[in-house]
């Protein structure tokens, strides 16, 4: 029998610690599931979110928060590497949930990150992840959807 590996995602663990990189992030919920259709406890999400980020230095420069998916623009912070950040936002999204009474599991294994380059514009970059509510049908304007924004823009 032959064992079946997993394909690794991840950049070098150096990449995530780089101070100042930026990362476009999406984080699915399992199997799809409508987890942030719960526009509560997404506000919940968010407001971890915010903790996370100033605790250990992660800026966040867009979040959305889809009812089924999740997109960040995140900065390496000086105490946690990217990866670090996502888990231990995940955890505490998870132990919210648990504590509003539903304990099954609802994210997918692990992330996916697009590294972004200097020559992209950040703003550029923030501005898609916000239109994802738009371009899904959700809302007209992004400012009307209660599970996205910036701690970094004015939006």
């Amino acid at each position: 029998m032959t064992e079946h590996r997993r394909k690794t995602i991840r950049l070098d663990p150096c990449v995530y610690r780089e101070p100042g990189r930026v990362f476009s992030v999406t984080i699915g919920t399992s199997p799809r599931s409508d987890v942030f259709g719960d526009v509560e406890f997404g506000r919940a999400c968010v407001d971890l979110l915010r903790t996370l980020s100033v605790e250990r230095g992660n800026r966040v420069f867009a979040y959305c928060l889809m009812p089924d998916h999740v997109h960040l623009l995140v900065g390496t912070g000086p105490r946690a590497p990217l990866p670090d950040f996502v888990a231990a936002w995940k955890s505490g999204c998870y132990r919210e949930r648990r504590r509003r009474g539903d304990a099954s599991p609802f994210w997918q294994r692990s992330f996916f990150d697009h590294a972004l380059r200097e020559a992209e514009d950040l703003r550029t970059a923030a501005l898609y992840i916000l239109g994802n509510p738009v371009r899904r049908g959700l809302v007209d304007d992004f400012h009307d959807y209660p599970l996205c924004g910036s701690f970094e823009f004015e939006v």
